[in-house]
């Protein structure tokens, strides 16, 4: 009898295709659905997920907020306050399958078979995972082959002495759950992951099959962090092997070329501290695509930056990357579907329906087919472009969808801002400077800037009405320009503090990693390219109680410093950004104050859009 491969992905939420609820709940009909099959799916839960997150949370929000005596210290919306942060996802997605669609499609009496064993394991996954809490979770049965969806919030409710005694945390729900660390290859995610396929394998044999072994699959790892994750399996499995045979069997060039990975982490260290010191240089682009695709390109590299009210600032160090992009970047880069989709995006917010939407399109220049599939042929293009083809939100249902989500925001918007104006509240100029931003964006004066740059533009996905949401909630919650000039001191003294911290864990990481590369030279005949035999006779001499047997425990100390080292420079980058977000606040609340934000936003976009020929690049500051 043939058995049952199994499949168990998890993606995040920020990921692109890591989660994607309203896909799940049908609430739009991608094209690999058959419509006439979506009433045999399964929904086991359909919560909303900030209802989840009040449920959850709201008392230790409270009890929280009750310890903080100054507003800016509260958390309003703990929701938000995880969306719009960078430390915690917002919500986690497992597809759980059994089978694939070659062996086990839908309609086959396997595919059924697969069904009942997906039933069987979502009627046990909440009990198995306390810490996980389900919001929403769907069995498919309207595409290929059957599958699950388990949309859940992961939640601690031990163990923390500072901030929420009860909050979002992957690493800290799983602890909880007793999933723990096992070495540099097996942490607690994967404990779990493993967990989770065992109760796959035994729902299998239950129904009287075998497990059928496929190739390993790591999809919670990045295809870097895998091929780091297997190149120190390969250097510490052929370490050890090497130990227990004779020097005469041991090639130094055997060893030499293993351990080149870990050697190369003086160059590593020695470019971080030429980052610190790197002087900083402006950035400016008439083009604003072109500054757009420089950012991104950055963002991606992880390479920081400051915004500045005409470009940006960036380390001199990084110049020579930055010009390379230059060099990549073509004012016709966009292919027909990248120019179709900006301008979908654009003129969406200035329909009321999807007719209205075409008419649009036709006025720019676009040719629209009308009929079973809405078809639209960009200026200069030889054809026609099916809007489904352009992805699920794009399809004439959904873009319908997303214009009545714009008009219901811009509506609550309206109430909300007569409200404060009744009230004489402190945050009726921010909600009629956001209120105008979006009338000005409506006449065509704005461009598209988005929060997010892989999902669709919208205003919950606008990134100048998130800062004015920002400052309202800011306001909401009693800040003043003052009350936010202090607490950026505040911060910035935080900063120092973190700055010394992580200062502080690259100087243990360097102690250790030169004491690591002492013992190898001595024990393992590495030609170091930094440690020198009498250096390295120097360490045995400081640490007698290191010797051939115990020193390859060094790894485990070494690998410590360096996750704290992460640790520190992510905190530092948090801190920064929490910085930079604070003071674009304090600016952003002095033009709303004098009532020329959205004005400048105008004013800077007509340079942009009338300036043919002015100078791009850099100059020192």
């Amino acid at each position: 009898m043939k058995g049952f491969s199994i499949s168990f992905t998890l993606g995040k939420a920020s990921s692109v295709h890591g989660g994607n609820v309203e896909h799940n709940n049908r609430d739009f009909i991608a094209k690999n659905v058959d419509s006439s099959k979506t009433k045999e799916n399964i929904i086991y839960k359909a919560q909303d997920i900030e209802a989840a997150y009040h449920e959850l949370f709201d008392a230790a929000v409270a009890e929280y907020n009750s310890k903080k005596s100054r507003p800016s210290r509260r958390i309003n919306n703990y929701y938000e306050h995880i969306r719009d942060g960078r430390r915690e996802e917002v919500y986690y997605e497992t597809i759980v399958q059994f089978g694939s669609i070659h062996d086990a499609p839908c309609g086959s009496e396997r595919g059924e078979a697969a069904k009942k064993m997906l039933d069987d394991y979502m009627k046990n996954f909440q009990k198995r995972n306390p810490n996980l809490h389900v919001f929403n979770a769907v069995l498919h049965m309207d595409e290929a082959s059957p599958h699950l969806h388990i949309d859940f919030i992961p939640f601690y409710t031990t163990g923390r002495t500072n901030g929420l005694s009860k909050g979002v945390s992957m690493k800290a729900a799983l602890v909880e759950q007793g999933f723990k660390s096992k070495g540099v290859t097996t942490n607690h995610l994967v404990e779990w992951e493993m967990s989770e396929r065992k109760a796959m394998e035994t729902i299998i044999n239950a129904y009287g099959y075998e497990r059928e072994e496929m190739n390993a699959n790591y999809k919670h790892l990045s295809v870097e962090e895998f091929k780091i994750r297997e190149d120190e399996k390969t250097i510490r499995d052929a370490l050890r092997r090497n130990r227990f045979v004779s020097s005469d069997d041991m090639s130094k060039e055997n060893v030499r070329n293993l351990m080149f990975k870990i050697s190369s982490a003086d160059i590593k260290i020695a470019a971080l501290e030429k980052e610190k010191s790197s002087p900083n240089k402006s950035f400016f682009y008439s083009n604003p695509d072109k500054q757009a695709f420089i950012q991104s390109k950055m963002d991606a590299a992880n390479i920081p930056y400051v915004e500045t009210e005409y470009g940006f600032n960036a380390q001199q160090c990084y110049v020579k990357q930055i010009r390379e992009w230059e060099k990549m970047f073509t004012s016709s880069s966009k292919t027909f579907r990248e120019q179709l989709i900006d301008e979908i995006d654009k003129l969406l917010m200035r329909c009321t329906d999807v007719d209205e939407l075409y008419k649009k399109l036709e006025a720019d220049g676009y040719a629209v087919k009308l009929g079973r599939y809405i078809s639209v042929r960009p200026p200069k293009a030889e054809r026609f472009i099916r809007l489904k083809t352009l992805g699920e939100e794009y399809n004439e249902r959904a873009l319908q969808n997303r214009i009545q989500q714009s008009l219901k925001f811009e509506l609550k918007l309206s109430e909300n801002l007569e409200k404060a104006k009744a009230d004489n509240a402190p945050t009726y100029k921010t909600l009629s400077t956001m209120r105008f931003y979006t009338v000005t964006f409506k006449k065509g004066l704005l461009p598209c800037h988005k929060k997010i740059k892989h999902q669709p533009f919208s205003w919950i996905n606008d990134e100048e009405l998130d800062k004015l949401l920002l400052l309202n909630r800011k306001i909401n919650a009693g800040e003043t320009i003052e009350s936010m000039k202090k607490e950026l001191e505040e911060k910035e003294l935080e900063l120092k503090e973190k700055n010394a911290a992580a200062e502080e864990a690259l100087l243990k990481y360097k102690r250790l990693f030169r004491c690591q590369e002492a013992f190898l030279v001595l024990y393992e005949g590495k030609n170091s390219s930094f440690i020198s035999i009498e250096q390295a006779e120097q360490f045995r001499e400081a640490y007698p109680y290191i010797t051939e047997s115990s020193y390859t425990e060094l790894y485990k100390y070494t690998d410590q410093a360096k996750d704290d080292l992460d640790a520190a420079n992510n905190t530092v980058k948090e801190a920064e950004q929490e910085l930079r977000s604070l003071g674009g606040a304090i600016a952003i609340a002095a033009q709303v104050q004098a009532g020329t934000y959205v004005q400048e936003l105008v004013s800077k976009e007509n340079i942009h859009r009338n300036a043919d020929i002015l100078p791009n690049g850099v100059f020192q500051l």
